[in-house]
């Protein structure tokens, strides 16, 4: 019997899987030893009101992200706006979901929007996300850093 050969959308690792897009899985996203839950993020941020992100705050950010210059071109223009999380102690505004699609709108001089989560929301998502205990951890060692003059 011949197996089923899975591959992605557009021949991109960062697109779905073709037929494979019902097959439930959560995704993630991690910066240094933060790990965050983006399906969860997406339910915490589904009533929030959506703020521009400033594009110098936008390049600077994207500087330091993974993106894949093939799968920015073929995003549909209406892929929908990212959702960014509050670190305390003004340690920054990382953007957990939609990296590809702020550089496109960076790249095309357009807007880009986020809903972005107040600090007693990260820290929520971040304890349902990982391990409460080492959440609470990383959370308190984030509370006694100084911020960094990028961070801002």
């Amino acid at each position: 019997m011949p197996s089923l050969r899975l591959r992605h959308h557009n021949d991109c690792p960062r697109c779905p899987v073709i037929w494979a897009e019902d097959i439930p899985g959560e995704e993630y996203y991690q910066i240094l030893s933060l790990r965050f839950n983006v399906t969860l993020a997406k339910k915490l941020s589904a009533r929030h009101d959506l703020t521009r992100v400033e594009p110098s705050a936008l390049s600077r950010w994207l500087e330091h992200a993974r993106i894949l210059e093939s799968h920015v071109w073929h995003l549909p223009a209406s892929a929908g706006h990212g959702i960014m999380v509050t670190l305390p102690a003004d340690c920054g505004m990382p953007l957990i979901d939609g990296n590809h699609r702020a550089a496109r709108a960076l790249r095309l001089g357009e807007d880009f929007f986020a809903a972005v989560l107040s600090e007693d929301e990260t820290h929520e998502l971040l304890r349902m996300s990982m391990n409460p205990a080492i959440a609470d951890q990383y959370w308190k060692r984030l509370l006694a850093s100084k911020p960094h003059a990028d961070d801002r």
